[in-house]
């Protein structure tokens, strides 16, 4: 592990995809999302995303046009990302969710063909609980869960998130309907550590602890069949709903992601903030049990993360991940 400045990093990143054919502003929001989640512990949505949004331009060419809305309906938005970077996709349907909620009440907006990973659901949800609204949100991805008994990839890692806003507090659940979040086996395998048994298997379909079979194996659902029931849900709502493809083999093959927004105030219940906070204050307030010194709230471990990382002014990146960022400097036009 290497320690580097949050400003250094944030620039090589930056200049790195720039290099690589991005578009300045796109580049920033890009950087902006997978350098919070790094600073937040989510390393597995972080750097190590930039250099896959670096192969995936060189594979698919940089993108050239913004997001655009191709069918609007009011409060229910599809927006073509034209093949743009899937965080930038993200933050347009992010946009878009919180101005219809607003508007209507209640929106659904699915944002689909976008290259390179969407991120992570907390980013976003962090920005639309600050401007006062309840999300849900979810997206799909290449295949590489295999269901219960199986041992073929079938649908993708399918993280679904929620937030709540509260009066003095907002609650953030984002969670893999996998074992393991692909990003985390990249990791691993930059660190050169074995995965935790159960998370995966390899391409004959016995269980596997190298994050080196993931590239031919499968990753596990989480918790067996609800896992799965779960993360196929996602797929379908991110998939055809939006007209995205669904149970893909090929890499970027048009992903979707879907944002369902709702504004608390239209319901007409005056205390609903504070409500929210003193249920999530009483769930903190739960007695301990022995050896743990209090409970957390979903999502509070990485907001914690972030605030620590943001005043220390620095962080520990993996050698291999800056190594690599490093190396898009380097590359030949």
């Amino acid at each position: 592990m290497t320690t580097i400045s949050i400003k250094e990093l944030e620039q090589l990143c930056i200049d790195g995809l720039i290099k690589a054919g991005l578009r300045d502003k796109d580049a920033r929001i890009t950087v902006d999302h997978l350098l919070e989640n790094e600073m937040s512990g989510k390393a597995s949505h972080g750097m190590v995303r930039v250099v896959e949004a670096a192969k995936a331009i060189k594979k698919h060419g940089a993108p050239s046009a913004d997001p655009e809305i191709e069918i609007d309906n009011g409060n229910m938005v599809t927006i073509n990302a034209n093949r743009q970077i899937g965080v930038v996709a993200g933050m347009a349907a992010t946009n878009t969710a919180i101005e219809r909620a607003k508007q209507h009440g209640l929106a659904l907006i699915g944002a689909r063909d976008y290259i390179a990973t969407s991120g992570s659901m907390a980013y976003y949800l962090r920005r639309i609980a600050d401007a006062g609204i309840i999300a849900i949100m979810g997206c799909n991805s290449v295949a590489l869960v295999a269901p219960p008994g199986g041992t073929q990839r079938r649908i993708g890692t399918n993280p679904i998130g929620i937030a709540i806003p509260g009066e003095s507090v907002q609650l953030i659940g984002d969670l893999g309907t996998a074992a393991m979040a692909y990003g985390k086996m990249m990791v691993a395998k930059d660190k050169g550590e074995e995965l935790p048994e159960g998370k995966m298997i390899d391409k004959d379909g016995n269980p596997s602890t190298n994050p080196k079979d993931a590239y031919e194996g499968a990753i596990l659902p989480l918790e067996g069949h609800k896992g799965f029931a779960l993360g196929l849900m996602i797929e379908l709502l991110a998939g055809p709903l939006i007209g995205a493809h669904a149970s893909k083999d090929e890499l970027y093959d048009n992903d979707g992601l879907f944002i369902i927004t709702i504004d608390p105030s239209k319901m007409g219940h005056e205390n609903y903030a504070l409500a929210i906070t003193n249920t999530l204050k009483r769930v903190k307030d739960t007695l301990p049990m022995p050896g743990h010194e209090a409970v957390s709230l979903p999502g509070e471990r990485s907001e914690r993360a972030l605030k620590q990382a943001k005043m220390a002014g620095e962080i520990d990146v993996a050698d291999k991940t800056l190594n690599d960022l490093q190396a898009l400097l380097n590359e030949r036009e």
